[in-house]
């Protein structure tokens, strides 16, 4: 049973690496499916290592490895697509790559976390599975036929440029977002996750495919309002 907890993590990696295959093969609804994929094994992987009471250096540092290549190279290379498809539109043709600069402040603020000792309720800087779920969202937008005025407004490059630069930033900050996890089901205590979850049920209910985006902006808002309110807010 201890090692449950480490397969379904390198399960996050496999999910990871094929959805960079079929980002790159322009296969977009599997590569989306693959980061569900991924984020689910990455919330059941400390699930259960927390019901199993087990929690060893390894099993942390292969947890990052996994996260970087499903939550890093991934988007990454989600960018690089959408990028191609924009690069027309301006004259440097190494804009394409520019996408990957996602992947570098990703990996760097998965190595800080490892290193960094501090409180469990909340989270230095934006956690790279929702700046992942970010720019999935977008890559969505990107291959969706259901919305083409949201593709025209929100697939464009300078749209495209200041997202990879806004949440590279976030990542690796110190502003305080805080923790999805929840200890139980009662409102006391879990005020702003409960308020979080009801109002992404409504983004999701009318915004449809641009509710996935909008959810990680709004978790980024929520974060810093809860936290800028606190009495004695985090450092």
């Amino acid at each position: 049973m201890r090692m449950v907890p480490n397969i379904l993590t390198l399960l996050n990696l496999f999910s990871g690496c094929l959805g960079i295959v079929f980002a790159f093969t322009d296969q977009a609804s599997q590569a989306i499916f693959c980061v569900g994929l991924s984020l689910l094994f990455d919330f059941l992987d400390g699930m259960i290592a927390r019901i199993l009471k087990q929690s060893h250096p390894l099993g942390g540092d292969l947890d990052s490895l996994a996260d970087v290549v499903s939550f890093g190279v991934l988007p990454g290379g989600m960018y690089y697509h959408m990028l191609s498809g924009l690069a027309f539109s301006v004259s440097w043709n190494w804009i394409v790559f520019a996408g990957f600069i996602f992947t570098l402040f990703g990996a760097y603020r998965l190595a800080r976390f490892n290193v960094m000792q501090g409180a469990q309720s909340h989270f230095s800087g934006l956690p790279i599975p929702s700046a992942a779920i970010f720019v999935t969202g977008l890559y969505w937008i990107d291959h969706s036929t259901a919305c083409e005025s949201c593709a025209s407004a929100f697939i464009n490059i300078y749209v495209i440029l200041l997202s990879i630069s806004f949440l590279s930033y976030l990542m690796v900050s110190s502003l305080p977002h805080f923790s999805f996890k929840m200890k139980k089901l009662g409102w006391k205590g879990q005020e702003i996750q409960w308020i979080d979850l009801m109002l992404v049920i409504l983004l999701l209910l009318f915004l449809r495919e641009v509710a996935i985006s909008f959810a990680v902006v709004l978790y980024i808002f929520l974060s810093l309002v809860y936290f800028s309110l606190r009495p004695n807010p985090p450092s």
